[in-house]
C-alpha cells in the first residue's frame, strides 16, 4: 500500500524498538513510501513487508518470495532467525522484532502523527459500532465533503485493520472515524495507544465475547481502556440508559474527561445531552419519526430504519457530530438518504407471499436479539412470528444459561422457530419449561431448510432473522434479500 509520507529506516527501527539483522548491500533504499503484510500484494523496491503471524498463516514463510519478487525490506519475529538461513539474503534488510503486529502498530502510530488532522474519533461498544460509524461518516462528509473523511471498513476494527485504515490517510483527509473492537483483553487499550483520539464513544456494554471478558465487568474494564487513552480536554461519549456507563459516570468513576451523553432518558437522575423524547415508528415500512432535544431545542426527523438498538446509534452518531462542531439539523439531514449496513434489521416486505422478513442476521448476543424480538412484539402484533435463529457464540461459561433462558423468552412469542446451531438441546429445553406449544426446526441444511420453509404458511406472518455472524444465516435467504 502507498502512503503519503515516506518513512525512513531509522524511523521503522526507532518505533518499532527493531533491530537490523542485515542491512543490504548499500545499493537498496533506506526511505519507504510502501507498507504492506499480504505476499499477493504489488509492492515496489521501496516497500517494507511486515510479516504478520495468524492462527491459519504465518507471513514469514513468504519472505523469501517476496525477496525473489524484488522486495528489498522485511520486518519478521526473533524466530524468523532461528528458523531460516538468513545469509542468503545479504543484499537485502531485514528488521528483527518481538512481534510483527506489535511493529504494525507502531508504525501506523508514527505515519499517523504526521498529519494533523482536526478530530480522531474512536468507536468502541458492545454492539452498533458499525452501524455509528457509518452514519457518524454520513453526517460528517454532508458537512466537511467525503473526501476530507476517512473510516475504517468492512471488519477492519483490529490490530490489524486499524492500522491498515491509517496508513490510507492522504493530505486530502481532516477527520478519522475509527470504528475500534475486541475479543481479547488489551486490545482496546492498544487501540487506543495507537490512535491517541480527540473522541472517544462507547455504544453500550452488553453480553459480548464473554468467553474472555467473562461477565459485564469484565467488558466495561476493557470498552473502558478507550477513555484511559484520550487526549486531554477530549470528548468521552456514553449511552446514559446504559445502567453500567450510567453509573460509574454518576459515581465519578469515569477519568477526568469531557462527558458528553445520549439515551432516552431512562435513568432518572441523569437527563442526557442529547435526549429522544419519543419515537413514532411506522408499522411495516421500517421507517420511523423520532423526536429530540439538545441545548434547549426541539428536532423532529424521518429516518429509514427501525429498532430501539438502532435509534440508540443515531444518538451516539448525532452526539459524536455534535462535540466536532456539527449542528442536529445538519446531522439529522444526512439521515434522509442513509441506508443501514446489510443485516441490520433490514426489513423487506414480501407482498407476493404475504409477510414481513427482518434481516437481522448480521451478529447476535442477548441483549441485541433482545432488542430485535422487542420491536416484532410491539410492531407486529397481530401478525404470526416465525423466528430464523443460530447460536450466539462467544458467551463462555454462560452459553449455555443464556440459550436456555432464550428459549423461555421466545415460548410464549414465537410459532414457528427454525434454528441453526449447536446449542439447539439448550434453547429447547427453555422452550419446553415454558410450554411452548409451536412448531420447532433444526436446520441441517440449506436445501432441507428451503423446502421446508416453502411448504410454511407465511401469510400474515413477520419472520426474523438472527444468530452470530459464524451462522452465516443470510445464506439461506438470499432471493428474498435480493427482491425476488
Amino acid at each position: 500500500m502507498k502512503i503519503e509520507y515516506n518513512l525512513t529506516l531509522d524511523e521503522i527501527l526507532s518505533c518499532t524498538d527493531g533491530k537490523t539483522v542485515i542491512l543490504g548491500d548499500g545499493t537498496g533504499p533506506l526511505v519507504f513510501n510502501e507498507i504492506f503484510t499480504d505476499s499477493r500484494e504489488d509492492f515496489s523496491r521501496n516497500a517494507v513487508f511486515i510479516a504478520l503471524k495468524g492462527k491459519n498463516f504465518n507471513g514469514e514463510d513468504f519472505v523469501g518470495a517476496i525477496f525473489k519478487k524484488g522486495g528489498y525490506c522485511a520486518i519478521v519475529s526473533w524466530d524468523f532467525l532461528n528458523n531460516h538461513d538468513i545469509s542468503i539474503y545479504s543484499d537485502k534488510i531485514i528488521i528483527a522484532v518481538a512481534d510483527a503486529a506489535d511493529a504494525l502498530g507502531n508504525i501506523a502510530k508514527l505515519y499517523l502523527s504526521k498529519f494533523n488532522l482536526k478530530k480522531k474519533i474512536a468507536i468502541t461498544g458492545s454492539c452498533g459500532k458499525t452501524t455509528t460509524r457509518e452514519m457518524a461518516f454520513e453526517m460528517f462528509s454532508l458537512k466537511y465533503g467525503k473526501e476530507k473523511i476517512l473510516k475504517n471498513d468492512y471488519n477492519y476494527n483490529n490490530l490489524i485493520g486499524v492500522p491498515k485504515t491509517i496508513f490510507e490517510l492522504n493530505e486530502n483527509h481532516e477527520y478519522l472515524i475509527l470504528e475500534i473492537g475486541t475479543n481479547k483483553k488489551g486490545e482496546i487499550r492498544r487501540l487506543s495507544e495507537i490512535i491517541t483520539p480527540d473522541v472517544g464513544a462507547i455504544t453500550n456494554i452488553g453480553k459480548s465475547h464473554l468467553l474472555e471478558f467473562k461477565n459485564l465487568e469484565g467488558v466495561f474494564e476493557e470498552k473502558i481502556e478507550l477513555a484511559f487513552n484520550l487526549k486531554k480536554d477530549s470528548f468521552l461519549i456514553i449511552n446514559a440508559d446504559n445502567e453500567m456507563l450510567s453509573t460509574k459516570y454518576k459515581y465519578k468513576d469515569l477519568p477526568e474527561v469531557n462527558i458528553f451523553s445520549f439515551g432516552l432518558g431512562k435513568q432518572r437522575d441523569l437527563t442526557p445531552d442529547i435526549l429522544c423524547e419519543n419515537i413514532d415508528i411506522h408499522k411495516g415500512t421500517g421507517k420511523a419519526v423520532i423526536e429530540l432535544s439538545f441545548k434547549g431545542g426541539k428536532y423532529s426527523a424521518n429516518i429509514n430504519f427501525c429498532g430501539i438498538h438502532l435509534v440508540y446509534d443515531l444518538l451516539c452518531a448525532l452526539s459524536i457530530a455534535a462535540v466536532c462542531g456539527i449542528d442536529i439539523e445538519t446531522g439529522l439531514k444526512a439521515m434522509e438518504g442513509f441506508m443501514l449496513p446489510p443485516g441490520r434489521m433490514q426489513v423487506i416486505s414480501n407482498y407476493t407471499g404475504g409477510y414481513v422478513l427482518i434481516n437481522d442476521s448480521y451478529n447476535s448476543n442477548p441483549d441485541s436479539l433482545k432488542e430485535a424480538l422487542g420491536y416484532i412484539k410491539i410492531n407486529y402484533e397481530d401478525k404470526k412470528k416465525i423466528l430464523v435463529l443460530g447460536d450466539m457464540l462467544e458467551l463462555g461459561d454462560l452459553t449455555e444459561s443464556e440459550h436456555i433462558e432464550t428459549g423461555r423468552n421466545i415460548s410464549n412469542f414465537a410459532d414457528y422457530i427454525f434454528y441453526k446451531g449447536d446449542y439447539s438441546g439448550d434453547i429447547k429445553k427453555g422452550l419446553e419449561e415454558k410450554g411452548f406449544i409451536g412448531e420447532f426446526f433444526i436446520i441441517k441444511g440449506k436445501d432441507a431448510f428451503k423446502a421446508a420453509f416453502k411448504k410454511l404458511d407465511k401469510k400474515n406472518s413477520v419472520i426474523l432473522v438472527k444468530g452470530s455472524r459464524g451462522m452465516k444465516l443470510e445464506e439461506y435467504f438470499e432471493e428474498e434479500m435480493r427482491g425476488e
